[in-house]
């Protein structure tokens, strides 16, 4: 029968066993450490000073810092490039981050507010299919402004160009981009008919525009895609501009018995008068003959 191990046979063994696990725990540790990638701290952007709203960012306003990547937050921008010359869509304060949601990039779209040139004005006018080029015209298009008032407005019927190579900055809703706002993003599409066309103008242009619109009719004209030469320049036209002084035959006639006087023959007939004399105290009836009135007795 085998002899058991004493007590301390039995310590001294279940202590090289601890050594020996405590060892093989502290490897398995370390190597698991090792593989694990080393965290570095990440450039990142943020506001040098505080920047306003609609703002074009500069190189002064935002300055490079080095942060640990857990603390980067998402969509922060670390590419200059990306930043310089964009603008602010918020308020970012001095030390936040900058990221793409807080500004208005290149390439992505700014409202509507973002397409119209600086110093002009976006102006928007009632067309129909006739007034509207039959739907032709699009943003991105130039036109020129025929305006038409009728005699009652200026002293006789006239026609003229107005304003010319006017940038079309939309045609109904649709922008440039050809994106078209709509209440109901899931409407059905049906045939969009000409209603408004909303140009590009400086202040004074607007302005007569405006008054043009609300006393005469105001018509586009689509001008080429590529730009030429063609004389341009403000004329007004009137109905005599177009067929000339038209004579009468009665003018025509008496020119001819005259000897071709210039001047036209008049007569000039002066009104009958009659001569209608007093009713008689006497009684009678009261005949007319002509231009004589007389009174016939009753008896």
């Amino acid at each position: 029968m085998a002899k058991l191990p004493s007590s301390k046979g039995i310590f001294i063994l279940a202590l090289v066993l601890s050594f020996v696990t405590a060892f093989m725990v502290y490897k398995f540790l370390g190597s698991a450490v090792s593989k694990q990638p080393v965290q570095e701290g990440q450039v990142v952007l943020v506001a040098k000073t505080a920047i306003e709203p609609k703002t074009k960012i500069t190189p002064d306003m935002i300055q490079e810092v080095k942060i640990p990547g857990e603390y980067v937050q998402a969509g922060t921008i670390s590419d200059k490039s990306k930043v310089i010359g964009a603008v602010a869509r918020d308020k970012i304060a001095a030390g936040e981050h900058i990221t793409e949601r807080r500004l208005y990039l290149e390439g992505k779209s700014v409202g509507f507010t973002g397409v119209i040139p600086s110093g002009k004005r976006a102006i928007t006018l009632a067309v129909n299919e006739v007034t509207g080029i039959a739907g032709f015209v699009k943003a991105g298009d130039f036109v020129d402004v025929v305006v038409v008032f009728d005699a009652g407005t200026v002293g006789d019927n006239t026609s003229g160009l107005l304003l010319e190579n006017i940038l079309v900055l939309a045609a109904n809703k649709e922008t440039e981009n050809g994106v078209v706002e709509t209440s109901a993003k899931d409407a059905p599409k049906e045939a969009v008919k000409m209603g408004t066309v909303t140009l590009a103008l400086a202040p004074d242009a607007a302005a007569k525009l405006v008054l043009a619109e609300e006393k005469g009719k105001v018509h586009l004209a689509l001008r080429p895609y590529l730009p030429g030469t063609e004389a341009g320049g403000s004329f007004i036209v009137t109905p005599k501009d177009l067929v000339g002084v038209q004579v009468s035959p009665v003018q025509n006639s008496s020119k001819a018995e005259s000897g071709g006087s210039s001047a036209p023959k008049t007569e000039t007939v002066a009104p009958v008068a009659r001569e209608v004399k007093p009713q008689t105290s006497s009684g009678g009836i009261k005949v007319i003959r002509g231009t004589k009135a007389d009174i016939v007795s009753v008896r």
